[in-house]
């Protein structure tokens, strides 16, 4: 879901733009019971567990995608809750988190459990999707969906493009020139994440070694294909489950993206539905037209789906 409309310029500028579920921000989360069907409130040894008996019991990757994804149901949105570990230069947030999560990092927690349903290869795998290369810092992060995450996770192998499999001669293609400098330029000590002990000299050189870092990227000429939404309906019944759907918005200056949202699309019952980290909510299930009509009139157009297989893993 999308922030309230007067708050989206506000909040996108200072944003982490892989998509705008990627805000910074970090609050306390109370632990729930542990429940057999959740990730969230179990323990380490239980998730182990638990995907140890995924793993046995579901060898089809489509459909281990599909029971992955729901251990997240429930989860509770944080914005931002994953960083480069108590070692990482700006952002100190957890590797991996269970108990935690946005729409960029559900996608990615279950691609990486999915294809390695084990507690220590899955963790490991994650940092491969999560970073350019598997190089953990932030500025090999995949931040923009449209540069970095899709083109990086299709060219490591993690997924495939379907978007003209499934519109095919109806496909459009997107574009849109993404500033990482301008990005850059807008850190400050508010942003830091997790990072504590520094008085204020020592901030602002923090601060300004981390604008430095992209003060010298070039612009990038963004370019997806997509999904029109008025062919949706159509077409809605031929994306496979487990597809990731990457919404593409309109080519708007006040806004740093081109890609808003990820999720997946998972069928129920013969039902689509959409599979998200919800803003401020949590992790849930949505019937998937129900969900894309909340779009029809928004003042941001979101024009389709670029539309993403996740693939089986490649072994040495």
């Amino acid at each position: 879901m999308m922030p309230e409309r007067s708050k989206i310029r506000r909040m996108i500028r200072l944003a982490p733009p892989a998509a705008f579920c990627l805000l910074a921000g970090a609050c306390t989360l109370p632990v729930r019971a542990q429940d057999s069907a959740s990730f969230y409130g179990m323990t380490p040894d239980a998730i182990a567990r638990a995907l140890g008996r995924i793993e046995t019991d579901h060898p089809d990757l489509q459909d281990r995608i599909s029971v992955v994804s729901s251990y997240f149901l429930g989860t509770p949105y944080v914005l931002g809750p994953l960083g480069e570990g108590p070692r990482g230069e700006f952002d100190r947030n957890p590797i991996v988190s269970f108990s935690a999560l946005d729409c960029t990092t559900f996608v990615e927690e279950t691609i990486a459990f999915s294809l390695e349903p084990n507690l220590a290869r899955g963790t490991a795998l994650l940092q491969k999707i999560r970073y350019k290369d598997g190089v953990i810092s932030y500025q090999t992060r995949n931040h923009f969906a449209s540069v970095d995450w899709i083109p990086n996770n299709i060219k490591a192998g993690f997924i495939k493009d379907i978007t003209r499999e499934i519109a095919g001669n109806q496909t459009r293609v997107a574009t849109k020139t993404i500033s990482k400098s301008a990005w850059y330029a807008t850190k400050s000590a508010a942003n830091l994440e997790d990072i504590s002990g520094l008085d204020p000299a020592q901030q602002d050189a923090l601060v300004a070694r981390w604008r430095s870092l992209g003060a010298n990227m070039p612009d990038q000429k963004a370019s997806l294909p997509y999904v029109p939404m008025d062919i949706l309906p159509e077409v809605l019944g031929d994306i496979p489950s487990g597809t990731i759907a990457n919404l593409v918005r309109a080519d708007v200056s006040s806004m740093p993206v081109l890609v808003s949202h990820q999720l997946l699309i998972i069928d129920k019952g013969g039902q689509a539905y959409v599979r998200e980290a919800a803003y401020k909510d949590k992790v849930k299930d949505i019937p998937a037209m129900e969900y894309f009509a909340i779009y029809q009139n928004s003042k941001w157009p979101l024009l389709g789906l670029n539309l993403d297989e996740i693939l089986p893993r490649r072994r040495p």
